[in-house]
């Protein structure tokens, strides 16, 4: 799906919840990632961490999905699956509907990828609180893509037509 890229952030306001291809989107990463990563947050309505604008979690397009290994969730060598998925999601950016990504693990100060830019962009200031060693991901639906469960799982069946139900 080529959409035209316009980085929405909170401007759609606050949601009514976790919205539908959100929901879809969480469980197909979990799944392609073995387990390695989990839902850590999604819907709530708060103020970016250290700011006053609104967080996208409150839009409910808004993930965070943690790496660490816990005695319930998560595996060993999270990371390296956390790694293969950000490389997977801003391959696919368009198709998915990925606007941004937040990685707050690399020293000093975490990466973001925005779809705008087409690439990663290292922070050389403190910019996304809980870099640097932070163990999730923060990922960022389009709208269109998060208000339907269909197309996330359209979009996935198109990368990975050998999974389409026959």
């Amino acid at each position: 799906m080529k959409s035209k890229k316009v980085y929405t952030g909170n401007r759609d306001g606050i949601g009514p919840g976790e919205r539908p291809g959100l929901t879809e989107l969480i469980k197909h990463l979990v799944y392609l990632s073995e387990g390695a990563l989990w839902n850590n947050g999604t819907f709530v309505v708060r103020p970016m961490r250290s700011s006053q604008s609104l967080s996208v979690h409150a839009t409910g397009r808004a993930v965070d999905l943690s790496y660490r290994k816990t005695p319930t969730r998560g595996r060993r060598k999270g990371r390296q699956y956390a790694e293969h998925i950000m490389d997977f999601l801003v391959r696919h950016n368009e198709e998915l509907g990925i606007e941004m990504i937040l990685d707050y693990y690399p020293k000093p100060y975490g990466r973001g990828f925005k779809w705008t830019r087409g690439t990663w962009q290292k922070y050389t200031k403190m910019t996304i609180h809980g870099a640097p060693n932070g163990d999730w991901i923060h990922i960022e639906l389009s709208p269109l893509l998060s208000d339907s469960k269909v197309k996330v799982r359209e979009a996935f069946l198109k990368l990975f037509p050998q999974h389409s139900e026959s």
